[in-house]
């Protein structure tokens, strides 16, 4: 009769521990949350108020291609909507952050889901999305045929200049999640674009423009000056886009092809690529942190909080709606000017 008793007591005990360590989790989930959610929200309201320099250009390069050629005013105007707060880039930020799991029972869901705001902060940083938008600068720029500047690429890195190639309409978003996808074909994967931006389809052909589909592994053997493929993938691209690649990569490999690596010449803001970099150390941090966990106690969250009280983790974000940037996993407030990421922060 002791001995039931006594299990049924540790039972309990044992049930009452589990339920504490998810609360735990869901706790600190949730304080980290609210100030991603804060600084997202202070990133829209600056694209509303057209604070972001990158996001004035392209309003300016949409009006002078709609100028230059009034047949490319629909895809001109959706790339301009794309620096705002009704874009696709900014949208996806916020649809990944509505899809978190605020409420972890445990270290690997927790784990998931501290992975997930951490990216989402990076590409809530207003000088790294400043930087994201250079992407739609040079595709208006592309598509003017020569009358605009692309911005923070060398001269002598544009193949469709340099090699006397044509060029393939759109190559600066080719590879983004957020305006196409890679589907498979007779045992190949060639892009095929979404919506309102299948009016890159409209150009393959013709004197100018490159007529061939785009197949994943031609593409990907050589460096296309994307910021979205070589550095916002981990920060504006879901885990799911970044298993795909690395499958595709895979395959290439095996192919005896080699995917391409970033151009050796860095674009973009200085201050941007510094907080891609802080970004990426710290995740690593955090997924090493995690692997050397054996106990899935709630207590690990607090050993976190420890260890960085100044960042991201442990800091309670507060009720003030002032514009200023929240402190962040990086430990250190974001605020920034943007002035010196003007065409590429050189």
């Amino acid at each position: 009769m002791a001995y039931q008793y006594f299990k049924s007591l540790l039972i309990a005990c044992l049930l009452l521990l589990l339920t504490a360590c998810g609360n735990n989790y869901a706790k600190q989930i949730e304080q980290n949350y609210s100030t991603v959610q804060q600084n997202l929200d202070e990133l829209g309201r600056k694209l509303h108020n057209k604070q972001l320099t990158n996001a004035k250009i392209v309003a300016i390069y949409a009006k002078k291609l709609t100028a230059l050629k009034p047949e490319f005013k629909s895809v001109a105007d959706a790339l301009a909507k794309d620096a705002t707060e009704k874009g696709v880039l900014y949208l996806d930020l916020k649809r990944r952050l509505n899809k978190v799991n605020r409420k972890p029972e445990n270290k690997q869901q927790f784990q998931k889901a501290t992975q997930a705001l951490m990216s989402i902060d990076m590409g809530a940083n207003p000088t790294v999305f400043n930087d994201a938008l250079l992407d739609l600068i040079n595709t208006l720029a592309e598509l003017s045929d020569g009358q605009l500047d692309t911005i923070s690429i060398p001269k002598e890195s544009q193949a469709a200049y340099a090699r006397g190639e044509m060029i393939t309409p759109g190559s600066y978003l080719v590879g983004n999640p957020n305006y196409g996808e890679y589907r498979q074909e007779s045992g190949n994967s060639f892009w095929h674009w979404y919506g309102q931006y299948a009016f890159f389809n409209s150009l393959f052909g013709g004197g100018y423009y490159n007529h061939s589909p785009i197949g994943y592994n031609s593409w990907n053997t050589r460096s296309h000056y994307s910021y979205y493929q070589d550095y916002g993938r981990n920060t504006y691209g879901s885990s799911a886009d970044r298993a795909k690649t690395a499958r595709y990569n895979s395959n290439m490999r095996k192919n005896g092809m080699t995917p391409a690596t970033k151009p050796k010449k860095q674009y973009g803001s200085v201050k941007g690529r510094k907080r891609i970099s802080t970004y990426s150390r710290q995740r690593a941090n955090q997924t090493n942190y995690f692997k050397g966990k054996q106990d899935a106690g709630g207590r690990h969250a607090g050993k976190v909080t420890s260890k960085r009280s100044s960042s991201f983790f442990g800091n309670k974000p507060s009720p003030s709606t002032s514009p200023k940037r929240s402190s962040s996993f990086f430990g250190s407030s974001s605020r920034s000017s943007i002035s010196r990421s003007r065409f590429g922060g050189k």
